[in-house]
């Protein structure tokens, strides 16, 4: 780098150009006059300009969001198809990122480009936080020499995925308020209305029903404890929060995912789409199909399914064919293994597991609709079921005690 390159500095501005079409980005200039002499002499209308330095102050100390990684991803690809090199379109990129950690990731992965690292192994190493395709797939783009293409592959498929997140978190919003205000009610009754039933049953609580007695003393301690009980409350959310944000605790939570009813078909469809979306592109980029199966298979999180592909692999490497291997190893289904085998005669075979992708894609949105579906039903049952056993309880107390009366 010249003397004279060390010394301009970034500014990001907004500005119109003469059609009267709003425009955002980086100018690198010596100083503020300056950087506005060259956005005018490209006949550009400045509104704002601003030294990054201080926007970059002013970011907030979080990683990249799911929406922002895909517009990496997606800016990325479009400055290499425009014949920007990889070094200065990851510079520009991470120019506009105001996130400071996610930031700082990308600079990392800067200096590892400038070391000679390789794309895939960089953004493996230095750039945490996307999803496991999305290395693979990098590294699909090196080995083809493809990496505009698969870069914009990448965000098309990290901005589905934020769409069906997005999806899946407002279907849940409803539920979730009302799991809240169950938890209002159940709060309310145990700290207003049981003390009250509490104080008529008098000396005779030993005489109830068991059930009786737990709901009692359950109202009795909320109401001498209500602040501890809040605090106890409040702590343990933040812990649940702060588990999930790490990797781990994040990994076992998939693992256990995988067990349950809907949810694990949910996970197994994306892991089934992602793989063979990762295998059609690397086919269809000239790579080999074995050298295609490692790839798609470093692309998925650890489990039964990646463990499949791994014997799989080995069985490739002896001449088995692809829907044998599969059929024994994994638990794609026979039209899934019939499709692959017209592939593999036809020579069609990326065709084929981009159709897959498709399928599985598909099977996704429709496996979320049927989770969002059952989510508020199960959340007004539990919450029936809860105020329900509360009333049934305070209902035989006063049985018991009328009955002793009588």
């Amino acid at each position: 780098m010249t003397s004279l390159e060390s010394e301009e500095r970034q500014f990001r501005y907004r500005a119109v150009t003469r059609e009267g079409r709003a425009v955002r980005d980086v100018v690198r200039a010596r100083d503020e006059p300056a950087a506005l002499r060259e956005l005018m002499a490209g006949g550009l209308t400045v509104t704002d300009l601003t030294e990054e330095a201080a926007v970059q102050a002013k970011g907030a100390d979080r990683d990249l969001r799911p929406t922002e990684r895909a517009l990496v991803m997606r800016q990325l690809a479009l400055m290499l198809e425009a014949g920007v090199s990889l070094l200065e379109a990851f510079e520009t990129v991470a120019a506009g990122v105001v996130a400071r950690r996610g930031r700082a990731q990308l600079l990392a992965v800067i200096a590892a480009l400038k070391r000679g690292e390789a794309l895939g192994a960089a953004l493996r190493a230095h750039a945490p936080g996307f999803p496991y395709y999305v290395y693979a797939m990098a590294e699909v783009g090196e080995a083809a020499g493809r990496v505009p293409e698969v870069l914009r592959v990448a965000a098309d498929q990290l901005a589905y995925e934020d769409r069906l997140r997005r999806d899946f978190i407002n279907a849940l919003t409803y539920p979730a308020l009302l799991a809240c205000a169950g938890v209002v009610a159940v709060t309310f009754i145990f700290v207003e209305i049981v003390p009250r039933f509490s104080a008529m049953i008098g000396d005779n609580a030993g005489k109830l029903p068991a059930m009786s007695k737990v709901v009692f003393g359950i109202g009795q301690f909320v109401d001498s404890h209500l602040i501890l009980v809040g605090l106890a409350l409040a702590a343990l959310i933040g812990g649940v929060a702060a588990a999930i944000s790490q990797p781990p605790v994040r990994a076992w939570f998939y693992g256990v995912g995988r067990g349950l009813p809907v949810v694990g078909e949910l996970l197994r469809a994306r892991e089934i789409a992602a793989w063979a979306r990762l295998t059609s592109l690397s086919l269809a980029n000239g790579v080999g199909l074995l050298d295609a199966a490692v790839l798609s298979r470093e692309g998925l999180p650890p489990g039964p399914f990646r463990s499949g592909l791994m014997a799989y692999e080995a069985e490739l490497r002896t001449g088995v064919a692809v829907h044998v291997s599969l059929g024994r190893h994994t638990r794609l289904t026979a039209m899934d293994l019939s499709l692959l085998r017209a592939g593999q005669k036809s020579g069609a075979l990326a065709a084929m597991f981009g159709f897959l992708a498709d399928s599985y894609d598909d099977r996704l949105k429709d496996q979320m609709k049927r989770f969002t579906a059952l989510a508020e039903p199960a959340a007004i049952g539990a919450i029936s079921i809860v105020v329900g056993v509360i009333a049934l309880s305070l209902v035989m107390a006063l049985a018991s005690i009328y009955d002793q009366v009588q």
